[in-house]
């Protein structure tokens, strides 16, 4: 059985203010009479208003497409979410591989990857877009795998970090072990331009960084302890012995 196409709530809220705007018009219209056509007396209060705003209302300034919030102007010839992306990419001149939904797929996403560094740490970034939702989460992928033996030290400090992040969220692939950071936005009320992509695209590179230094002294320390308080001081310990020697600009 084919299952009913997924719709958020900004959307189910304009389908009902629609509705009952058209069932308004229809019991607002007046009803047609001969005797009425040249008699402007016999025409409804409610049109006689109407007619005598009309001049008051002809130099009323009317908003282009583009003044609108985007919500109010997604239709099926706007851009593409996808193809904005795109866009913005080539403008970048950066190297980027996309991927057309799959036929498995209910939500239908449209998948574009690139690499970036930062601080000399080379991760893989994907932005995932749902375009009948106006969904766009951006992921930040580490390059290497936590191995089985500290996944369970590693999903502790997820939940522990997860706790009290306002801003998106670290997720674990247990199958592999793959660890991620996304962050995502809701483009029907907040818009897209490149302002909003730069700076989606920022706090996912910097997370990912922090998660890179965090998790790559979590697989560098042997038999790491399911208990937080040690972990953190485990994991305190292994950062001071990669950072101890590092020269620093100041004169000791």
């Amino acid at each position: 059985m084919s299952q009913l196409p997924k719709i958020s709530v900004w959307q189910k809220i304009k389908q009902l203010l629609t509705k009952q705007s058209t069932e308004n018009n229809d019991t607002a219209k007046p009803q047609a009479s001969s005797d009425a056509a040249s008699d402007k007396s016999a025409q409804p209060e409610s049109v006689q208003n109407e007619e005598s705003q009309q001049p008051q209302n002809a130099n009323r300034h009317v908003p282009n497409d583009d003044e609108l919030p985007f919500f109010d102007r997604v239709s099926s010839d706007a851009t593409p979410i996808t193809d904005f992306i795109k866009g913005y990419f080539e403008q970048k001149q950066w190297h980027y591989t996309y991927y057309a939904p799959r036929d498995s797929d209910s939500q239908q996403s449209h998948h574009l990857s690139l690499r970036m560094k930062n601080k000399d740490i080379d991760c893989g970034y994907l932005f995932r877009v749902q375009e009948q939702n106006h969904f766009l989460a951006v992921y930040g992928i580490l390059p290497f795998l936590i191995p089985e033996s500290h996944q369970s030290a590693a999903m502790l400090l997820i939940t522990q970090i997860n706790y009290d992040m306002i801003i998106g969220n670290l997720e674990m692939d247990i199958n592999d072990g793959e660890v991620r950071y996304k962050n995502a936005i809701d483009i029907e009320a907040l818009g897209l331009d490149e302002d909003i992509i730069e700076s989606l695209l920022q706090s996912v590179v910097a997370m990912t960084t922090v998660s890179f230094e965090i998790f790559s002294d979590l697989i560098n320390t042997p038999s790491p302890s399911n208990d937080l308080p040690t972990l953190l001081e485990e994991l305190r310990q292994e950062a001071q012995s990669r950072t101890f020697f590092l020269p620093t600009e100041f004169v000791q």
